[in-house]
């Protein structure tokens, strides 16, 4: 992936993506990714290709991840995949273009653990999509996904599976745009839905 960090106004302006990723826990040292999704978006906010994998893992998935997500055991003896192809795929699959997750620290964490792991050769260079939230909507206590999509009157917000939060993202970042983009005509200044 790229190695210079966008700014969050490319968004609407030019291709991106957005990540997501589900996990059996919350530290990439113990913990493993069970499931990658991405979204590759064009400069219309359009979705114009994407890829989601479940991935096997070493151990048996914990019950209330099983409960969360409904990722189970033999879900990914069925359907997952080697982690090294996954990520291998993952990585080529955003090619050069900017990428965004919600909460990137987690996702970039673990994805260049795993990345290490297996020898991939290639880190994630992902960024957070939150401030381009602080940046287009007002000031809030939160900026959480379900808090944002509850707020945004976006569904989907809990999903808790990767490639449906991916979408929920970016209805998300669609909504926050709109509204943006309306009080600035209200206001009768067109040009540039981010403020300074």
């Amino acid at each position: 992936m790229r190695r210079t960090a966008p700014t969050p106004e490319i968004i609407g302006k030019r291709p991106f993506c957005l990540i997501d990723i589900e996990t059996t826990g919350l530290s990439p040292a113990s913990e493993e990714i069970t499931e990658i999704a991405v979204i590759r978006v064009d400069e219309h906010l359009e979705v114009r290709n994407e890829m989601s994998r479940l991935i096997r893992i070493s151990r048996p998935v914990p019950w209330h991840i099983t409960r969360l997500t409904g990722i189970s055991d033999s879900l990914l003896r069925i359907e997952g995949r080697e982690l090294a192809s996954v990520l291998e795929e993952s990585h080529a699959f955003v090619e050069d273009l900017p990428t965004f997750a919600h909460n990137a620290s987690f996702d970039r964490r673990f994805l260049n653990a795993s990345a290490s792991r297996v020898h991939l050769g290639r880190e994630f260079t992902v960024d957070c999509s939150i401030p381009v939230f602080k940046r287009l909507l007002p000031p809030r206590k939160g900026y959480g996904l379900p808090v944002l999509a509850a707020a945004l009157r976006v569904s989907g917000g809990g999903a808790h599976r990767a490639l449906a939060d991916c979408h929920v993202l970016l209805s998300c970042l669609k909504r926050a745009l709109a509204i943006k983009q309306t009080q600035r005509q209200q206001s009768g200044d067109c040009a540039n839905p981010y403020p300074q």
